[in-house]
């Protein structure tokens, strides 16, 4: 082992444990994502049906759902890469700071677009 790969003695040699905790967390980033596909598909193509409203602004709100489950099943394919590298090395990989203040902020501006749209 290289000495930039040595082990942390702070994180002991990861278990099959750690590596199955691993395979859940990325099947629950694509779960989330494929939540998020659900929600585009009724938010644009339901609600604007059931609820008689104009179904422009809801397309818009549909793609910015379809954007947000993206990044959940392609960053957590990301976000499984860096953890499993790190598990590997025996050190531990954070998630990236701005990533997840970008994302609260972005589906926060979500909803509440999508309740304005709502009323």
């Amino acid at each position: 082992m290289s000495e930039e790969q040595q082990e942390d003695p702070a994180f002991p040699p990861a278990s099959r444990r750690t590596y199955f905790a691993e395979e859940r967390t990325v099947l629950a980033w694509w779960r989330t994502g494929i939540s998020s596909a659900a929600v585009a598909v009724g938010v644009g193509g339901i609600v604007p049906h059931l609820g008689g409203f104009p179904k422009t602004r809801f397309l818009l709100l549909a793609a910015g759902y379809g954007v947000l489950a993206l990044f959940f099943i392609v960053g957590g394919t990301v976000r499984r890469r860096h953890s499993h590298t790190a598990l590997q090395q025996g050190t531990f990989s954070s998630m990236s700071e701005p990533v997840l203040i970008g994302v609260t902020v972005y589906f926060s501006i979500l909803v509440v677009l999508t309740i304005v749209a709502l009323i």
